[in-house]
């Protein structure tokens, strides 16, 4: 088995808190967050925020999730008037500049836990929520859309991108799941740990549930096949990545989702051989990245 770019000779560490995260947590997937967050750029064409906020910027604006603070420190680089605070499980890498940039704050901390308690993090004291690649993690899906609701000033807006963890075929839009052991069990496995792998579809939904309005929602298609690049340059670097998970991504997922299932190592490691089988260069196949806007109503 063919062992993606990046893993050989690695021992990842994972995150020591108990949220359901599942993704590595070591300087190797701190450059694969940062990629990613590039590629993405790339890929909705330089519109990393959908919201129609103030070009000024909001007041207080909170980046969930935020990872390697990449696009916490956008943010703060673009809305110089405005307060970002951005939240993650772990401590978020430094920055050089961190020091002088006096309008953004990083938090350590289950988000969950720290909403409404927090003094940071107030009912009704946010101009501006945003999050994005939660689907691996998050395992509360209408609460954690409810607290967003509630932490926002009405009239403010959520923006919360993720991906639908499956693959899908243009010509009639058959979700190979149904021929895919791995994908079947990985979210067998993934729903026993509550784990919603259809949230770029479904957020809209919890969206509705919470209250918001004027919701809206865009997709984004990443080809598994690189003719289609020349129609759509701006999914190149997410593409290279996606075929055959160069990224190791699926691989590190793959043994986390499926714990509850109890399987063997050895049905896992086939598991892995098939993931890469079936994410091999395909004309026709592709992967949807959403990003889903809503308002909360004015009170």
């Amino acid at each position: 088995m063919a062992v993606p770019a990046g893993m050989i000779s690695r021992t990842p560490t994972y995150h020591d808190t108990e949220a359901g995260y599942i993704l590595p947590n070591d300087p190797a997937e701190h450059t694969r967050l940062i990629d990613q967050a590039n590629s993405l750029v790339a890929l909705t064409k330089s519109r990393i925020i959908h919201a129609p906020i103030s070009p000024s910027g909001p007041k207080s604006i909170l980046d969930m999730g935020c990872g390697t603070g990449i696009v916490t420190r956008y943010m703060a680089s673009h809305f110089h008037t405005s307060q970002i605070y951005g939240i993650d499980l772990c401590q978020v890498p430094a920055e050089p500049t961190d020091i002088t940039t006096k309008n953004m704050t990083f938090i350590r901390g289950n988000f969950r836990k720290m909403a409404g308690k927090d003094e940071r993090l107030q009912w009704g004291s946010l101009d501006f929520f945003f999050s994005r690649l939660l689907l691996d993690g998050m395992t509360d899906w209408p609460g954690y859309v409810k607290d967003a609701f509630n932490l926002l000033k009405p009239g403010c807006w959520a923006e919360m991108g993720d991906y639908v963890e499956d693959c899908f075929y243009e010509d009639n839009h058959i979700v190979p799941r149904e021929a895919w052991e791995w994908q079947k069990a990985i979210r067998e496995g993934g729903f026993k740990q509550g784990l919603d792998l259809d949230a770029g579809w479904t957020i809209k939904g919890y969206m509705e549930d919470a209250g918001f309005v004027d919701i809206q929602r865009w997709e984004y298609r990443v080809p598994y096949w690189r003719e289609a690049l020349k129609e759509r340059p701006e999914a190149t670097r997410m593409t290279e990545h996606a075929i055959g998970d160069k990224w190791g991504l699926y691989w590190h997922m793959i043994p986390k989702l499926v714990e509850p299932l109890g399987l063997s190592e050895e049905v896992v490691e086939g598991y892995r051989r098939d993931m890469q089988r079936d994410l091999a260069e395909e004309e026709g196949k592709y992967q949807v990245f959403t990003v889903t806007i809503g308002r909360k109503p004015e009170a």
